[in-house]
């Protein structure tokens, strides 16, 4: 199993926030992404860094303390079906919680991550 790499649209907002880690792939200024260069000394000439999920999440909660947490809720009492994907994020200084539902974990993570940085 593979893990999956943060879209285009996040990787900008994450270079926004002070993300600038080196990982294994990056995306242009046009959104192609590129794997197995380095990139350390490309990244602040339009150059993304393109992360894994995983990695986003670990830096979101090590540096800002926001957790990004995925989970599968089956059943929804009030609208009377099943929802699929929920992810909570939950900011540990300020308190706040966001909650959205998605068809799989990799969407709700990854809209997860999004909703995070915007908290910064």
């Amino acid at each position: 199993m593979e893990e999956q790499i943060i879209s285009f649209t996040v990787a900008k907002l994450a270079k926004e926030k002070g993300f600038n880690e080196v990982s294994d792939g990056c995306f242009d200024k046009n959104g192609k992404k590129y794997s197995g260069m380095n990139h350390k000394n490309e990244i602040g000439k339009g150059v993304f860094s393109a992360p894994t999920q995983s990695l986003l999440q670990k830096w979101l909660r090590e540096k800002y303390a926001i957790q990004v947490t995925p989970k599968y809720n089956t059943y929804n009492v009030y609208e009377g079906k099943y929802l699929g994907y929920q992810c909570e994020v939950y900011d540990f200084k300020n308190g706040s919680k966001i909650y959205k539902t998605y068809e799989s974990y990799e969407k709700a993570l990854e809209k997860g991550l999004q909703e995070a940085l915007k908290l910064i």
